[in-house]
């Protein structure tokens, strides 16, 4: 029964035993609570006096008080560890962030040397790329962290879609062509922009496009689209590949989270791409999905309100 209600795998999840498992000790309060009420009917029914059934109530009572506490207690704890796990992840990633900038900006100058050599060079650039990687690591850890603490701050204007999905596209080419995986992308031309915050949504299109190149064969096409779905944009991609597994759906959009497939593909990620582009685009008031088959076609979409939607205001 354990194994059915995935608590097992929850208790696992949060590091805890058994019996410090909330999820655990709801089921023991639901059962108890079951078994009350069967009990005392059955009292009831039996013995005409009100003091044994009134007992029964008061010792129930009595146990139920206590697993609550416990109840309590561990959510406390679970408390306690994400917030200290939070203030962690923030400190560090700022700790971090200024000396990988320093680092990054000493290379730029090594690198515009004119009597730098090709070896020295290739390492430098070598270098650069492992902290263009460090630096993004950081800003996903800040990113999550302030999405997980409510303080992700958006500003939403009018932007093109197909001309931010293009750029990150012309950013993406020289990765791409390294496994000879082209881009196929297709948009109207009198396509009407999108209300979000663009910096933010650049963040969730590179994401979404860094995966299809990532978990591309090499020689495919990368098939990238954007059309008008009333009341908004929708964006899509697919790219052929390693398939999601049906038991990792619905995982996916989980911070940390990595598919089994590319643990198998000794695949890099941290998997924390998706996570933040399903709290951007939903933030943003849009919708995101994704669906793979067994053949290893992913496609992956998210929507966005077209910046000429009218806002409806409902009428208390």
């Amino acid at each position: 029964m354990l194994r059915e209600l995935n608590i097992t795998e929850q208790c696992k999840r949060y590091n805890v035993s058994i019996w410090e498992c909330p999820h655990f000790l709801f089921l023991v309060m639901g059962v108890i609570i079951v078994a009350a009420m069967v009990g005392t009917n059955i009292l009831a029914q039996r013995y005409a006096e009100p003091e044994v059934a009134v007992l029964v109530v008061l010792s129930v009572t009595g146990i139920l008080f206590v697993i609550s506490r416990i109840v309590v207690q561990s959510f406390e704890r679970m408390a306690d560890a994400a917030r200290a796990r939070a203030e962690f992840i923030s400190i560090i990633s700022h700790q971090l962030r200024n000396p990988i900038s320093s680092i990054r900006w000493q290379l730029e100058v090594l690198m515009r040397e004119q009597a730098v050599s090709e070896r020295v060079r290739s390492y430098l650039e070598g270098i650069d790329e492992y902290s263009n990687r460090m630096a993004k690591l950081v800003n996903d850890l800040l990113t999550v962290n302030r999405i997980e603490g409510n303080r992700l701050v958006l500003a939403p204007v009018p932007f093109s879609l197909p001309e931010l999905t293009q750029k990150v596209i012309q950013d993406n080419m020289l990765y791409a062509s390294a496994s000879n995986i082209s881009f196929d992308f297709a948009a109207p031309g009198a396509l009407p922009p999108v209300l979000a915050d663009e910096t933010h949504v650049r963040w969730a299109v590179e994401n979404l496009i860094n995966n299809a190149v990532r978990y591309s064969n090499p020689r495919t096409t990368i098939t990238i689209s954007i059309t008008k779905k009333l009341p908004f944009i929708a964006w899509r991609i697919i790219n052929h590949g390693i398939p999601i597994p049906i038991e990792d759906g619905r995982y996916i959009f989980q911070k940390f989270f990595r598919a089994s497939a590319s643990a198998r593909n000794h695949t890099d990620g941290t998997g924390l791409g998706l996570f933040i582009a399903k709290s951007v685009v939903e933030a943003s008031g849009g919708k995101i999905g994704f669906a793979s088959d067994k053949k290893g076609e992913t496609e992956f979409w998210f929507t966005l309100p077209r910046a000429t939607t009218k806002k409806v205001t409902r009428k208390p």
